[in-house]
């Protein structure tokens, strides 16, 4: 059914997709939608719709459209961890901690041992607001300052 080489190429974008290559990734998405067309549309499964949403957002800036068809992939496949996964990551980098979280989550309660969900959310929870957002985040003093508040609310939980 499937041309071989399209599969290839969808492939090896889902394995560069997991290893957050996006640029690799979405070029290799692109070769196989270019081989993968039939009566006009692209017939991909949804597993690969995920990852290719997360290449668009990650290596073209493309959060909207890597939204949609991350969302796309959970609306055939609600019980598959990774949709989830790469829907947080494209919230994340359109800047929507909360909503990324969320999808995190929703991951998480369908496979709670899930390498990538537990590393993912790990990160969102860690990052909290800048002590200075006029200043960049790795600016100095939001670092040190952020350090120092970071130790008093770690001393006030012993």
């Amino acid at each position: 059914m499937f041309d071989e080489e399209g599969l290839d190429h969808l492939r090896l974008g889902r394995k560069l997709a997991l290893a957050q290559e996006y640029p690799q990734a979405l070029q290799s998405f692109q070769r196989a939608s270019q081989v993968l067309v039939f009566d006009g549309e692209l017939a991909v499964h949804p597993q690969y719709l995920s990852h290719y949403g997360a290449s668009l957002a990650g290596a073209a800036g493309k959060t909207e459209e890597g939204r949609r068809l991350c969302e796309r992939s959970i609306q055939l496949e609600p019980y598959e961890p990774e949709h989830y996964l790469n829907l947080g990551l494209v919230l994340a980098m359109a800047g929507h901690r909360s909503e990324a979280l969320s999808a995190f989550t929703l991951g998480l309660s369908i496979r709670p041992d899930h390498p990538g969900l537990k590393a993912e959310i790990g990160k969102v929870e860690r990052r909290r607001c800048v002590p200075f957002p006029a200043l960049p985040r790795h600016h100095l003093l939001n670092r040190c300052v952020g350090k120092l508040l970071a130790a008093a609310r770690a001393g006030g939980h012993s």
